[in-house]
């Protein structure tokens, strides 16, 4: 069975410059939060905003330190660079309408990795997030790896459905960012510590990450993190 490992990803069809601007522009409500890591403090703060977002790098101590937010009167870039300051080595830049939250010391295999290219990437009407992320992290495996067989069998869990699509010569990173944007998904986060991304079954690379009722809400793709820490 394939490990549902998958990250959020950044946008393929790249918005017009104005519209990306105004997503980090626009006025962010009051947000408070504390008594939970950093890395949860964003997910939070992407989800009440509707910001989509893609972490690209967690620790230990990302993922257990309390950090406390207060934030008022901020747009949401003034809001992003409050939060970030609660951590060391922490940046961010908004690409093809995602904000990527990475790090000095966030991993090269996964940058690598994205950026892979995808020769063909079909998306069929009906198919949902979860499915499309799996089957994209199955193509990167056989791009790497041509011996390992294609994939049959089912993948369980809901998920909000993707907009249909046939994807020639993407990035990995594209085709993620396309899967987040054409369905309800809030963002990715990587699966775990830089030590591990990219090795499987131990860890993996991402995970997407859905607004509730679907099973892959925040809450539960944090849990499935801290079992790679």
């Amino acid at each position: 069975m394939i490990k549902r490992a998958t990250i959020c990803g950044l946008l393929l069809l790249s918005p017009l410059a104005g519209a990306q601007t105004s997503l980090v522009d626009r006025r962010a409500s009051d947000f408070e939060s504390k008594g939970v890591g950093l890395t949860e403090t964003l997910l939070e703060f992407s989800d009440r905003e509707h910001v989509p977002m893609a972490i690209e790098y967690v620790d230990r101590g990302s993922m257990e330190r309390p950090v406390e937010v207060h934030l008022r009167d901020k747009d949401i870039r003034q809001s992003i660079d409050s939060i970030l300051r609660n951590g060391n080595g922490y940046r961010w830049n908004l690409r093809n309408g995602l904000v990527e939250v990475t790090n000095t010391h966030a991993s090269k295999r996964l940058e690598r990795l994205l950026d892979v290219v995808i020769p063909d990437f079909q998306i069929a009407g009906g198919e949902n997030a979860l499915v499309a992320s799996t089957m994209l992290w199955w193509d990167l495996q056989r791009r790497i790896d041509q011996k390992i067989p294609g994939f049959g069998g089912d993948i369980a869990g809901r998920s909000s459905t993707v907009m249909p699509t046939k994807l020639r010569n993407r990035t990995v990173r594209q085709i993620l960012s396309y899967i987040i944007r054409n369905s309800r998904a809030d963002g990715w986060i990587v699966a775990g510590p830089p030590e591990c991304l990219g090795f499987t079954p131990y860890c993996g690379l991402w995970y997407i990450v859905e607004p509730e009722p679907f099973d892959a809400s925040y809450e539960a793709v944090l849990k499935k993190v801290r079992e790679n820490l």
